[in-house]
This record gives C-alpha cells, structure tokens and sequence, in this order.
C-alpha cells in the first residue's frame, strides 16, 4: 500500500470518528495526532510554553514537522487558556491549551480539517466558557412551553434537569444546559427523560 493510498484510508477512519457539534464536524485532536503519527512515523509534535510560567493566562506554541528529515516544512498553532475559567482550567489550564496548540497545528497541515481547523476538544473548550452563564429567560420559557406541548409534568422535569445537573435551584440552569435540554425535547420526543439532557 502506498502512503498516499494509507493516508487515504485513514483519513476517511478520521472523518468518520468526527463529532458532530452544532451541526457541524469536529475530529478530536487524539484522533489527529493517531492519524499523524500512524502517516509520518519521521515526523515530530513539539510544544513550547510562551507565556511566564506564573502568568494567570498559559499560550502554548505547537509545531507539527511532518518529517524531521526535512525540517523546512513545518506547521504551527497557539492556544491560550486562563487559570480558573471554566471546570477544566480550575486545574489543568497548561494541558487544555497544550492540546488545543497541537490540534491547531495538525488543522494547519489538514489533518482532521472537516468543517473548521478547530478540533472537538478547542470547540468544546469555547462551549465550557458559556457555562457559567444563566440561562435566559427565553430558554426557560421554551423549556416549559416543549414540555407542556410534549404532556410532561412540569414540576417532574423540573427536579430531574435539577438532579441530572446536580443544581440548587432550576434558576441556576446554564445557557449550555438549557439548549441541551431544547434540543433534546425538540429531536427526541420518545426516549426516557434523562436521555433529553444529555
């Protein structure tokens, strides 16, 4: 098999291992770096911290050498997280933008490059930021109005969105939660209850 015929090969598995996120594919940056590493076992993935090491935001460098033997040709990506913002920066803001740099490296050299250059992983990150945010009152009205529409028991699903989000109150739903559960109500109308909100 010629690299070319293995390269297309793999890269239709990559496709087909695509997430799809707001109507849109995203490949994981593990998917990718499988993919890269499976397709140039001469090549090279190196990142580099560019911001101080204290510094409450971390910018992390990726460059991506499909061969190290010919080290001219070679494709980079940034990324940056904060420390604190969102669940996963609470502790690992260096590993969040580390995989993000790498996964926008491998889209600079196409690889995994469906919809967007950003991976699952980067988009998912920009998801989580929104977490923190309420949801609106146009989501909760739309929640109770597919509900009602639906012959659900208000009050019922209201203790379950609250149990499956392990939430105080309903009022603490997020912006991401609640379109979760809109689009679960709207595409899945006959499936148990805890399936909507996932």
């Amino acid at each position: 098999m010629t690299k070319k015929q293995l390269n297309d090969m793999t890269k239709k598995q990559l496709n087909e291992k695509a997430i799809d996120i707001h109507g849109k594919s995203y490949v994981l940056v593990s998917d990718r770096v499988l993919h890269f590493n499976e397709i140039y076992p001469s090549g090279c993935i190196k990142t580099k911290l560019i911001s101080p090491p204290d510094s409450q935001m971390v910018v992390i460098k990726a460059q991506v050498t499909p061969d190290i033997q010919k080290p001219i040709r070679y494709f980079t990506g940034y990324s940056q997280a904060k420390w604190g913002e969102g669940m996963v920066n609470k502790t690992a803001a260096l590993e969040n933008a580390e995989t993000s740099a790498v996964g926008r490296a491998l889209g600079m050299m196409g690889i995994g490059v469906i919809d967007s250059i950003a991976s699952a992983d980067e988009v998912n990150k920009a998801v989580q930021s929104t977490k923190e945010y309420p949801a609106t009152e146009k989501q909760r009205k739309m929640i109770f109005a597919l509900i009602k529409q639906k012959g659900i028991d208000p009050e019922e699903t209201k203790e379950s969105i609250k149990t499956f989000y392990k939430l105080d109150s309903f009022n603490n739903l997020t912006i991401t939660q609640a379109k979760k559960v809109i689009d679960g109500l709207l595409k899945k109308p006959d499936i148990p209850e805890r399936d909507i909100y996932e």
